[in-house]
């Protein structure tokens, strides 16, 4: 696959600001200069339909209730350990 050098770096500030985007917690030219990227990148654009699918299902499993104290951390911390796994293979 041929990406162009500059797409990685791109793709790794929104999945480190991704949380914060999905939340509406960026400033608008962060939160205009995400949403280009992705419109740009259908990897990205994964990456943000699976935070939120994970958020609706929280959501509607909770029943409204808080998430218990660092299940977001792990949760997040599995699906790294996962799409790396996936992207050696």
């Amino acid at each position: 696959m041929n990406r162009q050098p500059n797409r990685d770096a791109r793709c790794q500030e929104l999945l480190d600001t991704l949380y914060a985007y999905v939340d509406g917690c960026c400033e608008e030219h962060k939160r205009q200069k995400l949403h280009d990227q992705i419109e740009e990148c259908p990897q990205c654009l994964e990456s943000l339909g699976i935070e939120q699918q994970i958020r609706e299902l929280l959501r509607h499993r909770c029943g409204g209730q808080p998430a218990p104290q660092g299940l977001r951390a792990r949760i997040v911390s599995e699906l790294h350990v996962r799409y790396i796994e996936v992207r050696r293979d």
